[in-house]
């Protein structure tokens, strides 16, 4: 082994003992206890899982991505780890996600957990207010009011952090107001990154939760209730373009009785080559939005709509231009990009060797 890899290897097992045997014993025992669980586990699964590997009859598409584990059938032995790694990563991001709001509470190696439960105890009942409402005014699904709950959780965790180090509660406004300004940039980045992460986790849960589609085949006059609103086939006009003809379709969306707008969704056939595609129609309205596109003519001249409405879904986006601007707050904080001092350098000169 070259004598540079020999070095590297040495001072990186030498690093690795101070810093578990220079400890306490208390604490160099816990990290052994821990280093040797972990490898019993490693050692257990692969001694297990081996004979399954190696099976001819094993698929690994299969054991990744089908979630039917029944390794102790006579006939048709599966093994679907899908639902087991979706719910080890679903209860990893939980506890990230509940860890969040305590992070900027905390000293580095210092921290008080207890102390920083205490400032947050203003930020969960809020949380518990929001899981509440969703839940009377949604109802089921109950993880879906869980996860709103989360996210104001973490959203009002980012904004207890900023109330703490300004003091809004506790000085005049003025003053709070000073120190806002004087706050690093990376305290403000923080705090947008969380506040972005708590926006797009509402988003997420009310896109993928409480979403609307529906595919129906309309005429002229027919109408469609989805999300709420109703929209109203009002015509449709054939239109020929450079190298295909379009069908351009007319629909009036309206809430309440009241008209919020005109959609006009259009589907183009290309004849020389033999395909079709659609144009979709999309308006926004507040955070959410309705979406429409066409599909087969019928013979009876019926058109087939599919329309989808999708609450909430711009605060995916929202939250996430949020925590950008979040990173890059703290990226251009100074502090973060002064590098260490360079040592001085000695005035005394070295005297000039013989030449030989």
């Amino acid at each position: 082994m070259p004598e540079g890899s020999t070095s590297s290897c040495s001072r990186s097992t030498a690093a690795v003992l101070i810093v578990i045997v220079g400890s306490s014993p208390a604490a160099s025992m816990t990290v052994g206890s821990a280093i040797l669980f972990v490898a019993a586990i490693f050692f257990f699964v692969l001694r297990e899982a081996a004979p399954i590997l190696v099976n001819e009859g094993f698929s690994l598409a299969q054991f990744l991505f089908s979630t039917e584990w029944y390794p102790t059938s006579a006939t048709n032995v599966r093994y679907g780890t899908l639902a087991l790694t979706v719910g080890t990563f679903s209860v990893t991001a939980l506890a990230m996600l509940l860890a969040v709001p305590f992070g900027p509470l905390l000293a580095w190696k210092r921290g008080d957990l207890i102390a920083a439960a205490q400032r947050l105890i203003g930020a969960a009942l809020l949380a518990v207010i929001a899981l509440v409402v969703t839940f009377l005014v949604q109802g089921k699904p109950v993880l879906a009011a869980l996860g709103i709950g989360l996210a104001v959780f973490v959203i009002a965790g980012a904004l207890t952090d900023i109330a703490e180090r300004t003091g809004v509660f506790r000085t005049s406004p003025g003053n709070a107001l000073r120190r806002a300004v004087g706050l690093p940039q990376s305290a403000w980045g923080a705090a947008f990154a969380h506040l972005g992460l708590g926006l797009m986790l509402i988003g997420v849960i009310g896109e993928s939760q409480w979403n609307s589609e529906r595919i129906v085949a309309m005429k002229v006059g027919d109408k469609l209730a989805i999300g709420g609103y109703e929209l109203s086939f009002d015509g449709a006009e054939q239109k020929d373009g450079p190298n295909y003809r379009e069908l351009v379709t007319t629909f009036t969306a309206s809430r309440d009785g009241k008209v919020i707008g005109t959609m006009t969704p259009a589907k183009r056939t290309f004849a020389h080559r033999e395909m079709s595609t659609t144009e979709a129609a999309l308006k926004a309205r507040g955070l959410s939005q309705i979406y429409l596109s066409l599909g087969d003519i019928g013979a009876d001249g019926s058109v087939a709509v599919r329309a989808f409405y999708k609450p909430l879904v711009l605060l995916i986006w929202f939250g996430a231009l949020v925590m950008a601007m979040g990173g890059a707050l703290s990226l251009s904080d100074r502090r973060l990009r002064i590098g260490a001092p360079r040592p001085a350098k000695s005035k005394a000169k070295s005297a000039l060797a013989p030449a030989e």
